[in-house]
């Protein structure tokens, strides 16, 4: 009887393994092949990007909560793209100015129609 319990056991725990959420976790172009295992309460695979005249920035990262946006302003565009399953994020492109640069003019050109909607 105890070998049984003890294969049953080690069956529930391999099946809580296979059962969690693996995702492509980077910033650029730098690791973009990274894969983790996204803590329990993760459900969303993601893209985010990043669009200015300088270039295009690319993060990946495992989210608990994931709302497809997308966000436009004097050209400069920021959209999240979410997926439910292991590696759904693999897909996107990488670097073209640095990372500082873009997300400074990415964050900035959204700041102002962020905080009118607010207004």
């Amino acid at each position: 009887m105890r070998p049984l319990l003890l294969s049953l056991l080690l069956a529930t725990l391999c099946a809580d393994l296979a059962r969690a959420l693996h995702c492509h976790v980077c910033c650029g172009h730098k690791d973009c092949e990274s894969l983790v295992e996204c803590a329990p309460t993760d459900n969303y695979c993601v893209i985010t990007q990043a669009t200015n005249p300088g270039g295009i920035l690319v993060m990946k990262s495992c989210a608990p909560v994931c709302p497809n946006s997308t966000m436009s302003s004097d050209g400069r565009t920021l959209s999240v793209s979410c997926c439910q399953g292991s590696q759904c994020n693999r897909a996107a492109g990488g670097l073209a100015a640095s990372p500082g640069t873009l997300w400074l003019g990415a964050w900035a050109s959204l700041l102002g129609p962020l905080l009118r909607v607010a207004w």
